[in-house]
């Protein structure tokens, strides 16, 4: 199901574990994307922790971001999203204690905000009053916290039932998206496609993009 109007949208992840590494990650994706996720990790989602929020939100950039919260308490850090102006905030369930607050705080603070499912955690989860007034909702395809998996089906089908209990706003798919797998991701009703390895690990990023981006401009015709 693809919501009517509405072109579905590849935006790159940052996994940065370094200074260097989120500064190269960040210029490489200017003017090819207009929006990135900043994917940040603690060590309950990651083996290896990423740099933590106030040093990747901090790192200038012309891009629109996305910032992508696993970590403990996700509501802690939206104070200082907002003030890097950043665009969307979005928090993994798992790792708050309530997701009404969460909601309560982003929307007091004037933030879009998503709520994110992890692979084994399931849409009933989801506290429902809350999930269908967010801005996205991000349905991981693997397991958060490492790049380079295979996109697992378990994932798409929650991205249908979503669709079929009637969300309409933004439904993100993060996780082993590729040039095979990224029709699946639209037919599946996902409109925003966070992609990292087949970027990041590209030997030419600009090839790959354009490559996604042909396959997703010939599925929206």
């Amino acid at each position: 199901m693809r919501r009517v109007n509405f072109m579905p949208v590849i935006v790159p992840t940052i996994f940065a574990f370094d200074h260097i590494s989120l500064e190269e990650r960040l210029e490489r994706f200017e003017g090819l994307a207009e929006r990135v996720q900043l994917d940040i990790a603690d060590a309950n989602f990651a083996a290896q922790p990423t740099l933590d929020v106030d040093v990747m939100v901090e790192q200038p950039t012309t891009l629109k971001r996305d910032v992508h919260l696993m970590i403990a308490e996700p509501v802690e850090w939206l104070e200082k999203c907002r003030e890097e102006a950043v665009d969307l905030v979005i928090g993994q369930i798992e790792s708050m204690s309530s997701q009404a607050e969460f909601k309560k705080t982003a929307e007091s603070l004037g933030i879009k905000w998503g709520l994110a499912v992890d692979l084994d955690t399931a849409i009933t989860d989801l506290d429902w009053l809350v999930a269908q007034t967010a801005d996205q909702l991000l349905v991981m395809t693997v397991r958060a916290g490492k790049e380079g998996q295979k996109l697992d089906q378990k994932g798409l089908d929650k991205v249908k039932a979503l669709r079929q209990k009637g969300f309409t706003k933004e439904i993100c798919v993060d996780g082993g998206i590729n040039e095979t797998t990224i029709v699946k991701c639209l037919e599946a009703g996902a409109d925003v496609l966070a992609i990292g390895s087949s970027l990041n690990q590209a030997p030419d990023v600009v090839t790959a993009w354009n490559n996604l981006q042909q396959k997703l401009k010939a599925y929206a015709l």
